[in-house]
């Protein structure tokens, strides 16, 4: 009867060491998981053919970001209604970098991408009404407007200039980093495509490919 009491005691204290156990390393698991995609996707993002343009998302929209989370005490206040709406739009641009870092490095399916995927779609209209939005903000800041409302902070003014700023970096640097990043694409599809044929050619034993494949082969 000891024995047994004993038993279901120890095993009463054996569960509650191992529930106590995972409920103490999931926040842990989590923070694990989460780390491992994060790390995954820069990783993803460094061997892109579009790291330039990842990189300048990265680098143009973060500091709005932390503007815009800088200022959540002053809510009331009108410059940061806007640099809240403008964190948004941010967190849209870094989000469709990865996106497009994401996918395959070849030029057909990345023009896929950009021409027929929805939800590239979706982010060329959040894009324009992004622009849309700096523009509007730089309207604004010029006429003072960003200081309306109540207790607004002393430095909103320099804030919302400087996420203006930004934000038309972004537009200029970004478009002219994804065109660079298109022509890498591209220029590497090409030489790719060009690989692949040549291998399938000798596998089939077509010495004539080879040749034209390697113009500088010296020819018997």
């Amino acid at each position: 009867m000891a024995a047994l009491l004993c038993q279901s005691i120890s095993s009463l204290f054996s569960s509650a060491c191992t529930g106590c156990g995972k409920i103490c390393k999931l926040p842990f698991t989590m923070c694990s998981g989460a780390c491992s995609s994060v790390c995954g996707g820069v990783k993803q993002l460094c061997t892109s053919h579009f790291c330039i343009y990842g990189t300048l998302a990265l680098g143009l929209n973060i500091p709005p970001m932390i503007f815009g989370l800088s200022a959540i005490p002053y809510v009331d206040c009108k410059g940061t209604q806007w640099m809240l709406m403008n964190t948004l739009f941010c967190l849209c641009h870094i989000l469709a970098a990865m996106y497009i870092a994401n996918q395959q490095n070849s030029w057909s399916d990345i023009m896929h991408t950009l021409c027929y995927d929805p939800w590239m779609a979706a982010y060329i209209v959040v894009s324009i009404a992004s622009f849309i939005w700096t523009s509007n903000g730089l309207s604004l800041a010029i006429s003072g407007a960003m200081a309306n409302g109540n207790n607004c902070p002393d430095n909103i003014a320099s804030l919302t200039y400087n996420s203006i700023y930004f934000g038309f970096s972004f537009f200029f640097f970004g478009a002219s980093a994804l065109a660079i990043s298109l022509l890498v694409s591209a220029c590497m599809g090409s030489r790719d495509s060009g690989k692949e044929t040549y291998h399938m050619n000798t596998n089939n034993g077509d010495t004539s490919s080879k040749a034209s494949y390697m113009p500088f082969a010296s020819k018997v």
